[in-house]
């Protein structure tokens, strides 16, 4: 991990390409940015840890990453993030454990990250960005719950499938 200088005329295109601020105007965006770090990994470089505290939101800006959970003492895939993807909101407003694991995937994959003291600044010092960000974030998090959701009720049909299986075969069975 090695911090490195943010350097707006690049980072504008960047930044407001994302879904997250793509309604901040540039002003907006050049105030957002003082309030961020950029950071760069290493391949396989942890970003995130499972089960860790955290209180900040990461955007990638190049590169991609890894998600994973632990399961049975191993990582277990859930999906790949991209450049323009954003993670970590949840740390913004709660104090609770990180609930993945978040790797860099590529050498020298690049974020913002954005400590919730700092984003609480913006808000507070700019209320109508802040609100932007917010709503955005909003509908970032309704969005993955309702994608956990719809796995949810997929695994509940899955298992209904293999009770219906389990019957078959003991009916099967018991009739020799």
């Amino acid at each position: 991990m090695k911090t490195v200088p943010i350097v707006q005329a690049e980072m504008l295109p960047i930044v407001k390409s994302s879904r997250m601020f793509h309604y901040l105007s540039e002003p907006e965006i050049i105030v957002l940015l003082g309030a961020c770090e950029q950071i760069r990994f290493g391949k396989d470089e942890r970003i995130i840890t499972e089960r860790d505290p955290g209180d900040c939101l990461y955007l990638i800006l190049s590169g991609s990453a890894r998600v994973t959970v632990e399961e049975n003492g191993r990582d277990a895939y859930i999906c790949t993030l991209g450049a323009g993807d954003v993670f970590g909101e949840a740390g913004l407003f709660m104090n609770l454990k990180r609930t993945a694991n978040v790797a860099a995937a590529d050498d020298g994959m690049t974020v913002l990250r954005v400590k919730r003291s700092d984003f609480m600044r913006f808000i507070r010092e700019h209320p109508a960005a802040g609100i932007k960000v917010l709503f955005m974030i909003i509908y970032s998090l309704l969005a993955k719950l309702r994608e956990a959701n719809l796995e949810l009720a997929f695994e509940r049909r899955e298992d209904i499938a293999q009770d219906d299986i389990d019957d078959l075969l003991r009916d099967y069975l018991e009739q020799k």
